[in-house]
């Protein structure tokens, strides 16, 4: 069975994608800022890999040993330049995916990315899209209505 990473496993997406895969039989890595925020429930069917997903090193280490990742951007809203943290955390995380070989990613981006830009902090998922589609990953892009929570 492939090892299938989720990223904001507290999340809106990310709790109900890893519960998803749990409900499977699949026992999905998560890689999480707060491990004290997972559902506790979820402590013995996961594989818990706490820390930042905006750092590069972070990533490229939890990643390892992953065949699919489902990559929720963690926007920071309160950072002076929210896009540029969502295209960072794109190229850390699409330096995993080369470097694992990682072969399957599904990125949550938004309606509007299409645009490219001129969309305000859609702008940072259109770049994250790219991003990932230069990788040799099979990518699927989930483009939703944008949550602002």
């Amino acid at each position: 069975m492939p090892t299938i990473a989720v990223t904001t496993p507290t999340g809106n997406v990310g709790s109900h994608v890893t519960r998803a895969l749990v409900q499977a039989g699949v026992r999905p890595v998560v890689l999480v800022r707060d491990a004290s925020r997972l559902d506790p429930a979820l402590h013995d069917l996961v594989e818990v890999r706490e820390g930042d997903l905006r750092d590069r090193d972070y990533v490229l280490a939890a990643t390892a040993g992953v065949d699919a990742l489902s990559w929720i951007d963690p926007t920071d809203l309160a950072a002076d330049d929210p896009n540029a943290v969502t295209v960072e955390a794109a190229r850390g995380a699409a330096e995993a995916v080369e470097r694992h070989s990682i072969g399957r990613v599904v990125f949550q981006s938004s309606v509007g990315a299409e645009r490219q830009h001129g969309v305000g902090l859609i702008d940072g998922l259109a770049a994250a899209e790219e991003i990932f589609r230069a990788t040799d990953a099979d990518v699927r892009v989930l483009r939703c209505g944008y949550f602002f929570t």
